[in-house]
């Protein structure tokens, strides 16, 4: 393999690994996207609908194992057969954290979910990690930190990883 070709195709595989992917349906079910996807108990959410028929109305609600909470309702606008709606919702300040689906769903049946996770509001957060509850009640504690020695492991595995593959193309 000339050595042009072989940085075209890392340069390609490398754009392409970054690239976005998205979920397309091809029967034109609608879907839902709820931004931020980490948001404090009584904070704002952003939940944005697409592939949808002009003129449906859509109830929102936050669900899981424990409660469903109403947060209102979206109505779809739009041209021809395809619409949509943009709607910022406020979460109830005292909804408990943890993880939830935001459903939304027409009379006749139709519905879309979005997973959405809830933390404790601002004053009750902290510096240390960060917990959420789960369903069973026990708390789960989310560690973000990596240690050092985590890290550069990695980057060394990755490095000797690009250099064998390398090696193995020039052999040929």
């Amino acid at each position: 393999m000339k050595p042009r070709t072989l940085l075209a195709s890392v340069l390609a595989s490398a754009i392409l690994a970054g690239a976005p992917i998205g979920v397309a349906f091809a029967h034109g079910e609608p879907v839902i996207r709820v931004d931020p996807p980490v948001v404090a108990a009584g904070g704002s959410i952003t939940v944005t609908g697409t592939e949808m028929e002009p003129g449906e109305v859509f109830d929102l609600a936050l669900e899981s194992a424990a409660i469903s909470v109403s947060l209102g309702q979206a109505a779809v606008e739009g041209e021809g057969e395809e619409g949509g709606f943009v709607v910022t919702l406020t979460l109830p300040g005292d909804l408990a954290p943890g993880s939830y689906r935001l459903r939304a769903s027409t009379e006749e049946g139709e519905s879309a979910v979005a997973d959405l996770t809830v933390t404790a509001t601002l004053y009750e957060a902290n510096a240390g990690p960060a917990t959420v509850q789960e369903t069973s009640g026990e708390p789960h504690v989310l560690e973000r930190r990596k240690p050092a020695g985590q890290v550069a492991g990695v980057a060394l595995l990755a490095a000797a990883s690009v250099l064998l593959g390398l090696w193995l193309i020039r052999r040929r």
